[in-house]
């Protein structure tokens, strides 16, 4: 039987409590009375970043504590809150109003980024174990990832949060890359509490209310205990429109005044729109005319518009008040999606987690963990548009085809070809999307609905072997995750090809328009509903996610003593089963494939705008061994001179992958000096192992993005087509890149250094006395990554193949069809070797990235307590990344190189790679202070402000005087107050708070995006103003 097979059938569980019934019985028979047995076991205590309890070295570790306190300043009620609230973290990349495309993580997600080396790279822990992955996923930097949903975790049940800001590989096998993020719950919780709260939103429709219930009971005299917390959460969802920044996707009205003014960067409604981008397939010498008016460009495109627009070329179409233009449309025609677009969606949440402790009358400890979480979210996203992958073909007998025949076939004339044509036959002429270039906004917003399942069972136990001072723990353990997410109003090309082959006014008209009194919103010629619903599908992907695991654990914190103090020693093994599955929708994984009537091409995706996605599956094994030991080196009894204490914790750690192999022993050496009372000197080496993630190895897909082509650029300038590199249009479009995984693929390997020191003066009197409640941290962290999982990235690929074919060869990775004969002319005219165009883009999966990040953290904390009005607490944690460097491949190299000799234009810069720092994220500074006030009367308040500095936003690119555009800093600040009861009658052991999160309203700043702000690391909530009330029975 495999382990897979083991972990996932329940035996391991179930050998678990059998072990644990023997090893009690053969316990019990060395008693020599059953009045002998010893008291319930303590509560033992879990400190992230080591297996050995009470070690000196514990307390050097660089672990950040988020307490109740803080979470009370911190003002949130899930987990992406409080991820938040963190300085070491990154840009949030999984998230709510991630919602364009199904191929996103949807729904109710946030997921943990610390040092902003991406979403998988911080190992989640509750309780100390492992949580499984949420099973949706996505791509950063076109890769995709895996990560734990943070919002899946019991934020009702949680006693506090330990990150520690260091690699643990060692410790915890992989992941533990840039920390370790442990939730630790209160599971001995005794009493029954109920707590409501009602947070309103003084600006927009984003209120939310939570109820929130917590039980506990110990039963026989004290042994058992089990208790329960269960929390459910609503919130209405924000649309764009309730927002004045993301009211509207062109931005340029907030640069008025700015050295930006005017930039059509700022402008990002789209081209994909209901008066569509069309294309015939003529020549420039078979051109389509009207009475001797030329209808199209060269490559014959053309689109329709209002004919109060400048440049009509044809009219008497179908439709009144429009005509035809040729080229590409007017800007003033792009669509504008944020009239109804959520940004935040409407969510419900269901979380409950329980726990069962037992103490056997051998001092055998039982316990347990059961959890349940289940969310809901609804959003609603854009009409659904095109993209080059899934263009439409129009038939040339289509009944609304300017171009179509002059009789149909049952012989009757055709009301709708346009008058005296030349260069289109009798028969008509098919009609092609550019590009992708159309949206069905008549159909209507598209509803998402996402629902989010986990459940988590274990069962364990601990103990000591006998007097031994050897303790032991061991547990099985079962997570899976569920997400179904569902998108209707979709459209299947399939349906919608059969329906544009009647002959009839009774079909779904393409080409009646928009709104011509508005058009960049809504349809004013909408089709009738009975003509739409044919075509309309729902799309659905199922996604699942596993994880098995059992473990066995020793410990001990007094081995043998040294003259420096007891070491301690701990050692374990681990065995871990990791799977998931992505069931996508059968028009999109192969299964209903569209059969193009026009041109008979097969495409493996029936779903217009949405790439082809295959299902897949897979899982691996891991087994892991670890050591670690604590090492008091020097003592204070020894008095040597500026040692008053030195220590060390050695760890080493092995894992075997089932598809990838040995790990390789992976070491943590971290040493803590204590020169003299007060100050006290911290570092730490390691290494660290991660092996790429399932759907990396497994899934193979296509996806489509926009991607200009610039050899055509190039050849623009030098026939004179544009003046410069950078006024190049009619070049960009949507792009097939083929992703696939190297077959030479391996693991990641990196290295985690830290060193700093803690200054606590304790014990000081007279005029210093005030500096006892001080302590000030300060941590220089270096993470080194090499062999780092990705893709060189289709635009590198591009630029690339524009520098090789300018030297006279190719990149074989970018595969072109061949010119017709218009490019011929077009190329020959700039003395360059003929293309046609792109049809996909090779960007392989493999090793192909050394990253170096770098950075100080900085940690106030200063305790002011008896004093006449009441004790304070003060916190400033500050995390400056100072390094963010992705080493060039060779391939970057040499675009580089090219740019900086003038070979190629300097508009080209080479993506994904080199000095990242303030980058589209990547900021400075990220500070966090609080202040909490607390008074014997029960009154208390809590003020917190969180900074971010400035980045700078590329997809803006330069104003005229050459310089960047500037996403500025942003603080927001929380405070609360509040009064506990302490009273006879009912009220007694009530608290209510009242509190505000962002109290002065501070809007996001300004940045290129479709919400016109980065949701990784701003928010657009606004102010609001919280009720929260709870009882204590």
């Amino acid at each position: 039987m495999t382990l897979k097979m083991i972990l996932r059938s329940g035996i391991a569980l179930g050998a678990l409590a059998l072990g644990e019934a023997a090893f009690a019985q053969a316990v019990e028979t060395t008693q020599q009375t059953p009045e002998a047995a010893p008291p319930a076991s303590e509560d033992v205590i879990i400190v992230t970043g080591t297996n050995i309890q009470g070690a000196r070295i514990n307390q050097a570790l660089p672990v950040t504590i988020v307490t109740q306190d803080d979470l009370a300043t911190i003002g949130g009620v899930d987990g992406e809150d409080l991820i938040r609230s963190l300085p070491a973290q990154g840009g949030v990349q999984f998230r709510t109003d991630n919602n364009t495309t199904n191929n996103n993580a949807r729904g109710d997600v946030a997921s943990i980024n610390l040092r902003s080396i991406g979403s998988s790279g911080t190992l989640v822990l509750l309780n100390g174990r492992r949580v499984v992955n949420h099973p949706s996923t996505q791509a950063e930097l076109s890769t995709p990832v895996t990560t734990t949903n943070v919002n899946s975790l019991p934020v009702a049940g949680i006693a506090r949060v330990e990150v520690l800001n260091d690699g643990a590989s060692a410790i915890y096998g992989t992941d533990a890359v840039a920390g370790v993020f442990n939730t630790i719950l209160d599971d001995d919780f005794v009493g029954f509490d109920v707590r409501a709260r009602h947070l309103y939103a003084t600006g927009n429709g984003l209120n939310e209310q939570t109820l929130t219930i917590k039980a506990g009971q110990d039963f026989n005299d004290g042994r058992t205990n089990a208790s329960l917390a269960v929390e459910y959460s609503r919130r209405d969802g924000l649309f764009a429109n309730e927002v004045d920044r993301a009211s509207s996707e062109d931005l340029r009205r907030f640069l008025v005044g700015t050295s930006f003014e005017g930039d059509v960067s700022f402008d990002n409604r789209a081209t994909q729109t209901p008066w569509g981008q069309w294309t015939l397939n003529t020549t420039s010498s078979t051109r389509v005319r009207q009475n001797g008016n030329i209808l199209t460009t060269t490559s014959g495109v053309f689109h329709f518009q209002p004919d109060s627009f400048p440049g009509c070329r044809a009219d008497s179409l179908s439709t009144p008040g429009l005509c035809i233009d040729d080229g590409s449309q007017d800007r003033d025609l792009r669509y504008d999606g944020a009239y109804e677009r959520s940004i935040i969606s409407d969510r419900d949440r269901f979380n409950a987690f329980g726990f069962f402790n037992h103490d056997l009358d051998n001092g055998v400890h039982l316990y347990g963990e059961l959890g349940v979480y289940y969310a809901e979210t609804r959003s609603t996203n854009e009409p659904r548009n095109g993209i080059t992958a899934t263009g439409i073909s129009v038939p040339a007998s289509y009944y609304y085809n300017p171009f179509g025949p002059v009789t149909f076939s049952d012989g009757s004339i055709n009301p709708n070809r346009l008058p005296g044509l030349t260069n289109v036959p009798a028969e008509g002429l098919p009609v092609f999307t550019d590009a992708g270039r159309y949206r069905f906004v008549d159909v209507g917003f598209r509803d998402i609905e996402v629902v989010n399942t986990q459940y988590r069972i274990l069962g364990g136990a601990r103990g000591e072997f006998g007097d031994s001072g050897w303790d032991w723990d061991s547990a099985a353990l079962y997570n899976r995750g569920y997400a179904e997410d569902t998108a209707n109003n979709s459209v299947s090309r399939t349906l919608l090809q059969q329906e544009l082959f009647r002959e009839g006014p009774d079909v779904y008209n393409l080409f009646n328009g928009g709104n011509p009194a508005n058009p960049s919103v809504g349809d004013a010629t909408p089709n009738p509903r009975n003509l739409i619903e044919p075509f309309l599908i729902d799309v659905v992907r199922k996604s699942t996610s596993e994880l098995a695991l059992i473990d066995f654990k020793v410990s001990n914190g007094d081995v043998f003593t040294l003259p420096g103090g007891p070491i301690g020693i701990a050692a374990g093994v681990e065995a871990r089963y990791e799977a998931y599955d992505e069931d996508r929708d059968s028009r999109l994984d192969g299964t209903i494939t569209f059969t193009d009537m026009v041109t008979g091409e097969v495409s493996e995706t029936d779903v217009y705008g949405t790439s082809p996605t295959p299902d897949s599956s897979g899982s691996r094994e891991v087994f892991g061994i670890f050591a670690e030991a604590s090492v008091p080196i020097v003592s204070p009894e020894m008095n040597i001179p500026l040692v008053e204490t030195f220590d060390v914790q050695l760890a080493a750690r092995y894992e075997d992958y089932s598809d990838f192999g040995g790990s390789g022993v992976k070491p943590r050496v971290a040493a803590a000096w204590v020169p003299f009372d007060g100050l006290k000197l911290r570092g730490a080496y390691s290494e660290g192992f991660r092996a790429p993630n399932l759907i990396v190895v497994n899934e193979g897909v296509d996806r489509s993005n926009g991607r200009e082509d610039s050899y055509a650029c190039e050849a623009g300038v030098r026939n004179g087509s544009f003046a410069s590199f950078a006024d190049c249009t009619g070049f960009s479009e949507g792009r097939t890149e083929r992703r696939s995984v190297a077959d030479d693929i391996g693991p990641e390997d990196d290295t985690n250094i830290t060193y700093g020191f803690v200054f606590e003066p304790r014990g000081l009197d007279g005029a210093l006395r005030f500096l006892n409640g001080l302590t000030v941290t300060v941590d220089r962290w270096e993470i080194e990554r090499t062999d780092v999982v990705g893709v060189f990235g289709a635009e590198n690929h591009i630029s690339l193949d524009y520098l090789l074919r300018l030297q006279g060869s190719s990149n074989s990775n970018v595969v072109w069809a061949d010119p017709n004969q218009d490019q011929i002319d077009y190329f020959n005219a700039a003395g360059l070797t003929p293309a046609g165009d792109i049809l996909f883009i090779r960007d392989t999966y493999d090793n192909n990235e050394d990253i170096d990040v770098e950075g100080i953290d900085y940690g106030v904390y200063y305790s002011l307590d008896d004093t006449p009005i009441g004790d304070f607490d003060f916190k400033v944690n500050a995390s400056y990344l100072d390094t963010y460097f992705i080493a060039l491949s060779p391939g970057a190299q040499q675009i580089a190189d090219a740019v900086d000799s003038g070979l190629i234009s300097d508009e080209i810069t080479v993506s994904q790679e080199g000095d990242i720092i303030l980058q589209d994220g990547q900021p400075e500074w990220r500070v966090a202070a609080s202040l909490t006030w607390r008074h014997d009367s029960g009154w208390g308040a809590g003020i917190r402000a969180d900074y971010t500095s400035e980045f700078i936003d590329t997809g803006a690119g330069l104003d005229p005087n050459g310089d960047p555009f500037i996403v500025d800093a942003w603080t927001q600040t929380n405070a609360y107050v509040q009064y506990d009861i302490d009273a006879n009658g009912i009220l007694d052991g009530m608290r209510v708070r009242v509190g505000a999160n962002n109290i002065f309203d501070e809007d996001p700043p300004l940045a290129d995006e479709t919400n016109g702000y980065d949701a990784a690391y701003h928010s657009i909530r606004g102010r609001q103003v919280y009720f929260d009330v709870r009882k204590r029975f």
